[in-house]
């Protein structure tokens, strides 16, 4: 009897060393924010959601509170604004986490103004992993890696008229539902976000979206609902279509061969917008798939996982 009991409590102490050990590495991993607090207007409580918490990603924060006069939160130097949504979906914010960010902990500062101006303030930790990106060398036309002066102008005149439809975004949220891939059946990812690219063994840059693998003239789909902010040729961009969803989000699609909205028109998810490919820098047909929040390029399948049901 003695030595039953004794292996029983054998078992159940390596029992319980096994479930330490395996649920070691998923809280080690965990960097999820989760705040929870009961105030005087009622129950608060406010979840952060990101695909890998690594440089480049897209990082979402869901607050679930009482009516409010504002929220926000401070990250990074910026100031974000939560956008409210609906009673049952609550709020929420985006914001970058931005190419090249230092790893390891940033602080995250939540404001919270209540209609009788009381305040509640809450400082989180955000921890942010390096990023692996490799690099990979390119031949493209010469004209792309030494433009000429008359198309460093026309190059110019185009970075001003892109970075001021990023400075005026739609503040309500314009999305409907999650976020899909542009394409149906493609072909995978051709380039992903973040790789280091020279050109012609003279230009260095980043990849600030994704390539998609696709046949020429095949249909491209928005990827949520919104408003078509450009429609243009670029130089390095080829034909591209902007579209803003809102809250400081918006999606590009580039290298078109054909575009099928115009400027100021509203789009469903899923409609087409264009077709696949090769005009501008390229080297061959694709589509580039790229997200902006706040300005600032995140790889866009990091936000295909996020909760905007």
């Amino acid at each position: 009897m003695i030595e039953s009991a004794k292996c029983r409590l054998c078992l159940l102490f390596l029992f319980a060393v096994f479930l330490f050990f395996a649920a070691a590495p998923l809280q080690a991993s965990a960097r999820s924010l989760l705040f929870e607090t009961e105030t005087e207007q009622g129950f608060l409580c406010l979840r952060s959601y990101s695909r890998s918490f690594t440089e480049g990603d897209a990082f979402m924060l869901q607050l679930q509170s009482p009516p409010f006069r504002s929220a926000s939160a401070r990250f990074n130097g910026r100031v974000y604004e939560f956008v409210r949504v609906s009673e049952e979906t609550g709020s929420f914010l985006f914001f970058p986490l931005e190419l090249g960010m230092d790893e390891g902990r940033h602080e995250l500062l939540l404001t919270i103004v209540f209609p009788d101006k009381s305040v509640i303030e809450k400082r989180l930790d955000v921890t942010v992993a390096r990023g692996d990106f490799p690099s990979v060398s390119l031949v493209v036309d010469p004209k792309f890696t030494a433009p000429a002066p008359e198309e460093m102008k026309r190059i110019e005149r185009e970075r001003k008229r892109v970075a001021e439809i990023y400075e005026k975004p739609h503040r309500v949220w314009l999305g409907s539902g999650d976020f899909i891939m542009p394409l149906e059946g493609g072909g995978g990812v051709s380039g992903p976000f973040g790789v280091k690219r020279i050109f012609n063994n003279e230009v260095y840059s980043r990849h600030r979206g994704v390539d998609l693998r696709s046949p020429p003239g095949s249909p491209v789909r928005s990827a949520n609902s919104g408003i078509v902010a450009l429609t243009d040729s670029l130089f390095f961009a080829g034909r591209t279509v902007i579209i803003d969803h809102g809250a400081e989000l918006f999606t590009l699609y580039c290298h078109l061969a054909e575009i099928t909205v115009t400027e100021g028109e509203w789009v469903e998810r899923g409609d087409v917008i264009g077709k696949v490919g090769a005009t501008g820098r390229v080297t061959g047909p694709h589509l580039h798939w790229g997200v902006k929040i706040a300005a600032v390029e995140v790889d866009p399948l990091s936000i295909l996982g996020l909760p905007f049901e």
